[in-house]
């Protein structure tokens, strides 16, 4: 899997990475939160050395969260290296090559900070994460060349109304900043945009 060279402070507890992956023919993006309990990895792809070190001195490593069945990534890698747990939603966990330590449901509150929104419709065992006015999405929202932000497009999808009105939820709820597994950050008027995508 391809490796980052660089992180980016996108706020003092957020953190964001990525790198294109030939294999699969796009950009892997993910992020790490600095929280009150460690610094919690979201669907984590591979970093220089380097940029590694640099991340793991904000602050001690805590969990793993993946957000799709289509993201184990590099989750395995880092909980044997740095120790720490992964949690998935339960239909995630058959696409994985390994053990999940939690699984995680629909309105869970996880580690005291991210609640679960399931995403259903998407790919196996999508979930978003909401944190304060920052939500952080795997594959159902894609914001990248060439369809720019975007729904994930229908042939990726179990069933692409049934994500459509999942994402709906989104929308009572206040935020002002995205994340994706593909893409690059919004970090302002998050939740107008998304509401003019499904309109």
């Amino acid at each position: 899997m391809a490796r980052a060279d660089e992180i980016h402070e996108i706020r003092p507890d957020l953190f964001f990475w990525q790198a294109y992956e030939p294999a699969v023919k796009t950009e892997l993006s993910c992020c790490a939160c600095r929280t009150a309990k460690g610094l919690v990895f979201i669907d984590p792809i591979p970093l220089q050395k380097a940029a590694e070190a640099e991340l793991l001195e904000i602050a001690e490593p805590r969990a793993i969260i993946l957000t799709s069945g289509n993201h184990a990534r590099a989750a395995e890698d880092y909980r044997k290296r740095l120790g720490i747990p992964i949690y998935a939603h339960p239909d995630a966990v058959a696409e994985f090559s390994f053990a999940v330590d939690h699984t995680i449901s629909e309105g869970e509150t996880l580690l005291d900070e991210f609640t679960v929104i399931a995403i259903p419709g998407a790919a196996a065992g999508e979930i978003a994460l909401q944190r304060g006015d920052v939500v952080h999405f795997g594959d159902a929202l894609i914001h990248q060349p060439p369809y720019g932000f975007a729904l994930l497009p229908d042939k990726y999808c179990a069933d692409p109304r049934e994500m459509r009105q999942a994402l709906g939820k989104l929308l009572r709820i206040p935020f002002e900043l995205l994340t994706f597994a593909h893409g690059l950050p919004i970090v302002a008027h998050a939740r107008q945009r998304l509401s003019q995508l499904l309109a």
